[in-house]
């Protein structure tokens, strides 16, 4: 596997020109100048993929936005492209955003550390170490309360076939979803949750949900940790994720990136009210499905240690490479709910898995997206990564399908 020294951004030649992406890697330092023909990318057609970063913008498909893909250990392509609009904000290295679900691919790694320690396994009953769990109900067709037929596994947590929704209704809404929002702790909003009738038995159909923060909450009481504490010591620290925490000092509040809100056919400047996550440092409730706030080049850290097969920058190893694989297969199978399905595709411990991928000269393609707009894909068998940011609500699943497709693409070996 390839070893990722430290990452740090360049302005390669296709993009001096551009005053939006000279703006990029001054917070970092700069590389020397890559040839993108040499790790097997067209420069001409690279050049679109800036183009689809400006048409996603132009169609209304996202505000100011950056774009990433690293090779090899190499950074590709990495430029932003900006809206103009008043409210919005030139995308720098510095640029916190909040990355929402691509906090649940940090947890499910979180978990595997441990599962890997022989703290559990994957089909062991979660209420082992929250008996809570061992109580929960499940809402029958005909409305009634029944008791679990079977144990809510690991597994279930980790591919959300628990039967846990929790996202019920808008942060101003009277739902879960409120109630979660206001907590002050993961413990107890936790709580809260086992007191909630599931959607259905475990195992019975795949129900997005908070089954992620529920094993963030396993990773507490397994580890002796805070999850906030065990996430610095197990991976930021070792991947030098500085900037990734589950709140905002007062320096990164002001280079949080502003929502932009699509409404009635147009962008607006969300209110302060619309980031849903107050992101207090005096809180505990760290929400391992969704709280997160990290940067680009955090993030890409994170990545790379993906594609290296679970080590860091230094060599320190994270994850066990068959631990990964493990993770990125399918644990789907026939159990319905999960819409990629009928594109065959399938999830994984944490990640979606695009069976399908193989029109783009690609196979074991995995990643996540988040709430705001941001997504990420690992293709292993192409040694690559791509990381896609902007902060749009609601989510628009056009960046992720022009983007992808523009960068394999300019892909010619």
């Amino acid at each position: 596997m390839v070893r990722f020294s430290i990452l740090i951004f360049f302005v390669f030649a296709l993009a001096l020109s551009n005053p939006v992406a000279n703006e990029l890697g001054k917070t970092v330092g700069l590389l020397a100048v890559e040839n993108p023909a040499e790790l097997g990318f067209d420069p001409v057609k690279l050049d679109n993929v800036f183009k689809v970063q400006k048409k996603l913008i132009s169609d209304k498909h996202a505000p100011s936005n950056v774009g990433l893909v690293v090779r090899r250990g190499k950074v590709v392509y990495h430029r932003a492209a900006s809206s103009s609009m008043p409210h919005d904000r030139i995308i720098s290295d510095n640029t916190v955003f909040p990355i929402w679900s691509m906090t649940k691919p940090i947890t499910s790694v979180a978990a595997m550390i441990l599962y890997e320690r022989g703290k559990f396994k994957l089909d062991d009953p979660v209420s082992n170490v929250l008996p809570e769990m061992a109580a929960v109900k499940v809402r029958t067709k005909d409305g009634e309360l029944a008791p679990l037929a079977k144990s809510i596994t690991y597994r279930d947590l980790f591919r959300h076939t628990a039967g846990f929704n929790g996202y019920e209704g808008l942060y101003h809404e009277d739902g879960f979803w409120a109630k979660t929002t206001q907590a002050k702790s993961l413990t107890v909003i936790i709580r809260e949750l086992a007191k909630k009738p599931m959607e259905h038995q475990p195992s019975a159909k795949y129900t997005y949900g908070m089954s992620t923060a529920v094993l963030g909450r396993a990773v507490e009481v397994l580890s002796g940790k805070s999850f906030n504490k065990f996430l610095r010591k197990e991976i930021f620290k070792p991947l030098k994720m500085e900037n990734t925490r589950f709140y905002l000092t007062k320096s990164t509040r002001k280079s949080f990136q502003p929502l932009s809100v699509f409404e009635d056919g147009n962008y607006r400047a969300g209110k302060p009210e619309e980031d849903e996550l107050p992101y207090e440092k005096d809180s505990s409730l760290y929400l391992g499905g969704e709280g997160l706030v990290s940067t680009l080049p955090d993030y890409a850290r994170f990545c790379q240690m993906l594609v290296n097969g679970g080590s860091a920058s230094g060599g320190e190893k994270i994850l066990k490479a068959d631990t990964l694989k493990l993770m990125w297969k399918d644990q789907i199978g026939n159990i319905p709910g999960y819409d990629d399905q009928k594109n065959g595709n399938g999830f994984g411990l944490g990640f979606y898995v695009l069976n399908d991928f193989n029109k783009f000269g690609a196979e074991g393609v995995f990643g996540w997206g988040g709430y705001h707009t941001t997504h990420f894909w690992i293709d292993p068998k192409n040694e690559l990564y791509a990381i896609f940011m902007c902060r749009r609500y609601p989510y628009n699943g056009e960046t992720l399908k022009q983007f992808r497709k523009a960068v394999y693409e300019s892909l010619i070996r």
